[in-house]
């Protein structure tokens, strides 16, 4: 995959056009055969790494896919950056039942500086006209276990009851370690999703069949479960460290962005690492 920027040096404030062009690496020619996930053919997030900023973004937000965008698996969207800085950019994609990531630096401006980060671990936050709580499970993640996640909405002083589906499902859910690795994009997690984690997860599963179970777990069809205030996520995070969350949703059928920051631990002998009934 290669990007090109539109103009070519980008500056903040001012719109900027980014193409993608997707090739196979044996011999160079267009990967034609994409696959449509969650309503996209490829998802993209940018987040500026101080995790000011982000966005998930795709070419159908803009403009309806044609025959020779797909055969030529060339797509592009327009974004603004908002501020100069570092930002990462990934791109996620599916070929022949197999999801693929893959990554993007880009300086926007001159100054090549270290990022200022603000680590804020508060689990309850506001956003507008939406105050948010999130619950975790266990309360100290640890690396290499499943996680919990519960989010919970309200507007104003009422819980939200009006959730409908974004990109076909009740949230959308963009993370990075604090470094800018470990990125990690999931859903919500339905009784559904359950059983397939238990399979993918589960030893005895050989890998190809794990990366199809994978597949066919994100391609379910879309079905509204969770209307509000809960949605839960499960997550498992490969290392441990500060990691930037990004839940996306839509209550009242219009798409929000609420951020967190979690702290996850290295395991250590005696670490309670069950996850509590959080009754939805």
């Amino acid at each position: 995959m290669t990007f090109e920027t539109d103009p070519v040096v980008p500056h903040s404030g001012q719109m900027t056009v980014l193409t993608s062009r997707l090739t196979h690496r044996s011999n160079d020619k267009p990967v034609s055969d994409l696959q449509v996930l969650h309503e996209r053919v490829i998802h993209n997030f940018i987040v500026k790494l101080d995790f000011s900023s982000f966005a998930h973004i795709h070419h159908e937000d803009f403009d309806r896919l044609n025959d020779g965008d797909l055969e030529r698996a060339e797509l592009r969207f327009p974004y603004l950056f908002p501020t100069d800085g570092s930002y990462r950019i990934v791109s996620e994609f599916t070929h022949r039942d197999r999801s693929w990531t893959k990554h993007f630096d880009l300086q926007i401006g001159s100054a090549l500086t270290t990022p200022a980060l603000n680590i804020d671990l508060a689990r309850e936050k506001t956003f507008g006209l939406y105050r948010t709580k999130l619950t975790v499970s266990p309360a100290v993640p640890v690396a290499g276990f499943e996680t919990a996640l519960v989010l919970e909405l309200a507007r104003g002083s009422q819980p939200v009851t009006d959730l409908e589906l974004f990109l076909g499902s009740e949230v959308h859910v963009a993370l990075w370690r604090i470094d800018g690795k470990h990125f990690g994009h999931t859903h919500t997690y339905t009784h559904h999703m359950a059983a397939m984690m238990a399979a993918i997860y589960d030893r005895a599963t050989e890998p190809t069949a794990r990366a199809e179970l994978m597949t066919k777990m994100m391609d379910t069809p879309a079905e509204l479960i969770f209307r509000g205030p809960k949605i839960p996520v499960h997550y498992v995070f490969s290392e441990p460290g500060t990691y930037a969350i990004f839940f996306q949703s839509a209550p009242g059928g219009e798409p929000q962005i609420f951020d967190f920051m979690l702290e996850v631990s290295q395991y250590r002998e005696g670490m309670d690492t069950r996850i509590d009934s959080m009754s939805q």
